[in-house]
């Protein structure tokens, strides 16, 4: 089977669940795409609207924004997990993703990067969970002093961390963005704590299956990205002394061999792409909408499928004289493809939108892209609740966005 890069873009963005956009978008249709993307990357930057929330409006439009928080700490269908990332995965993924936890439980207590020393301390935070009930890292009874900013966790929340990536703790809520920790059995429904799990090479050839039905069309690569399988520590060791490596690749193959994949040619892309049987190529659609910095597209197929190769997400960890475009940059997505990207910030007190920067990529008549572009900051704009919305003059397309407007 060979695909244009047309073609494979038009199966991606299916995939991923661009189309038809509702009149109304109602809490079926955000579970709907929460399945559909399996991976809702959470970010703590909250300078135009929490990160997670945009995945489902790019893709439905205006939706009341605490569905999603709904169908997480409220229904419980959605679950707080580690993958290539801290995410949102469907509940339905715990028991594919339970080895991992069971890996990091006989391996050394480590959590994000920092060690975390006294098993004595971990197992008395567990207990007082237990006999408390949920708790934030700020209510342990021993919960310790912050040692910095990012990652200069206290003691306490260390410890939390480390529960969590084990599968003891579960996520239960959040006070503003602060986790909540609560036991597993707690936060996961029975059907999905009590299910069979599969070994870990099983759950990994399920997890790369499952990637494909998410992102359409992608590499071996790229599926191993969607849900973290390219970073994670469960290693194959090599012998002479090599480094291990992961296990992945060959999971890959036996899944092509058994006929849960099928491999494709993709035109320019130098490595093979991976569908699911069955794939067929959708028409063509229209498409309009604003992409969170996390959006999965961005983060595993803009680049194969749009060209687009700028990681905007990484804007906001640089400083600022390294920030090609600014620091909430979103890009835009018109047709099926990416045309343009503009910095966002809601100042609230003012109760204005404001666009920081706005750019049309080389090659898009910057007459349309600006029209379309200023009709989806205007949703965006009301979708936000903010009363005005102002354009600065910085990028290539700033004039012609405020003729727009």
């Amino acid at each position: 089977m060979d695909l244009s890069l047309a073609e494979a873009r038009r199966i991606a963005l299916s995939a991923q669940g661009f189309g038809r956009v509702p009149a109304k978008a109602t809490l079926a249709h955000v579970r709907k795409v929460a399945d559909k993307l399996l991976t809702i990357q959470l970010d703590s930057v909250n300078v135009l609207v929490r990160s997670h929330y945009l995945p489902a409006y790019s893709r439905l439009g205006p939706y009341r924004r605490t569905a999603l928080d709904d169908l997480t700490y409220d229904r419980k269908e959605l679950f707080e997990c580690w993958s290539h990332a801290s995410c949102l995965l469907p509940a339905r993924l715990f028991p594919l993703m339970l080895h991992r936890m069971l890996a990091m439980r006989t391996s050394r207590t480590w959590s994000s990067g920092a060690p975390v020393e006294g098993d004595e301390h971990i197992e008395a935070v567990l207990h007082e969970i237990s006999e408390r009930g949920p708790l934030a890292a700020a209510d342990l009874t021993d919960g310790g002093t912050r040692t910095g900013k990012w990652w200069g966790w206290s003691k306490g929340k260390a410890a939390l961390e480390a529960l969590l990536e084990c599968g003891y703790l579960g996520i239960a809520g959040r006070r503003g963005f602060t986790r909540v920790y609560d036991l597993i059995e707690n936060v996961i429904p029975a059907e999905h704590l009590n299910a069979p799990v599969p070994d870990r090479e099983e759950a990994q050839k399920e997890l790369l299956c499952l990637s494909a039905g998410a992102l359409g069309v992608a590499t071996g690569r790229q599926l191993s990205e969607h849900l973290g399988l390219h970073s994670f520590r469960i290693r194959v060791r090599q012998e002479n002394g090599k480094p291990s490596r992961a296990i992945w690749p060959a999971l890959l193959k036996e899944v092509v061999a058994e006929g849960r994949l099928v491999p494709v040619a993709v035109e320019g892309w130098k490595d093979p792409g991976y569908v699911l049987p069955g794939t067929r190529v959708p028409k063509p659609v229209q498409l309009r909408a604003l992409l969170s910095p996390f959006d999965s597209f961005l983060r595993v197929s803009s680049a194969a499928l749009c060209g687009f190769t700028n990681p905007v997400g990484l804007q906001l960890y640089v400083p600022a004289e390294r920030r090609q475009y600014g620091y909430f940059v979103l890009p835009f997505l018109l047709g099926d493809t990416l045309v343009g990207r503009c910095d966002l910030k809601a100042d609230r007190q003012r109760g204005t939108l404001m666009v920081q920067s706005a750019y049309v990529e080389p090659g898009h008549d910057p007459k349309h892209v600006a029209h379309e572009l200023a009709a989806e900051l205007r949703q965006m704009q009301a979708w936000l609740e903010l009363e005005d919305l102002e354009v600065a003059d910085r990028g290539n397309l700033a004039k012609q966005l405020r003729r727009a407007l």
